[in-house]
């Protein structure tokens, strides 16, 4: 369900929402991305620290943004390093990629967007019904995004290769 959506409707329409977020909306995104990861890139994944964060700014090298809007609105950031990049687009590719060129992007946009397929999937599951725009790929670190003065939990997700973090701002509306 892709709809067109700008990231700034999607954060005003988080910043407006009531303050909850609950594990129906974390939890399609923490476990779609697991799962996919498993399956495409065939890595066991195992979660870090959660922490919350309140930044413009991307904290990684490389990142995949996702607006949202309908049953729940906000936005989720899959952020990674570019040694982890490489690594997911090696993956993903099927061989070794030195350097996160048109192809390795189109890499890390795929993971994104199945990711956030399976966790739309989810969140109907859960009574959230949404639309998501197509990832928007974000590259080097401290990025900002004027729109994206919002609370973000942070999720990281290790692999054997680094570590995969899902910011999340998201409400239900």
């Amino acid at each position: 369900m892709l709809a067109k959506i700008t990231v700034a409707e999607a954060a005003r329409a988080a910043a407006e929402a009531p303050e909850r977020a609950r594990v129906e909306l974390i939890g399609p995104f923490v476990e779609a991305a697991a799962r996919v990861i498993q399956q495409e890139c065939h890595e066991p994944v195992n979660r870090g620290q959660l922490h919350r964060v309140r930044s413009p700014q991307t904290s990684n090298e490389v990142s995949a943004l996702i607006a949202i809007t309908g049953g729940v609105a906000g936005l989720v950031i899959y952020s990674m390093s570019m040694e982890t990049a490489l690594g997911f687009a090696s993956k993903m590719i099927g061989e070794p990629v030195a350097e996160l060129d048109a192809l390795g992007q189109s890499a890390i946009g795929e993971l994104a967007n199945m990711i956030t397929g399976q966790a739309g999937i989810g969140l109907e599951k859960n009574g959230f019904p949404s639309d998501m725009s197509p990832p928007v790929l974000l590259l080097g670190k401290g990025s900002s995004i004027a729109t994206l003065n919002l609370t973000r939990l942070v999720v990281p997700l290790l692999v054997s290769f680094g570590e995969f973090t899902i910011d999340i701002a998201v409400k239900e509306v």
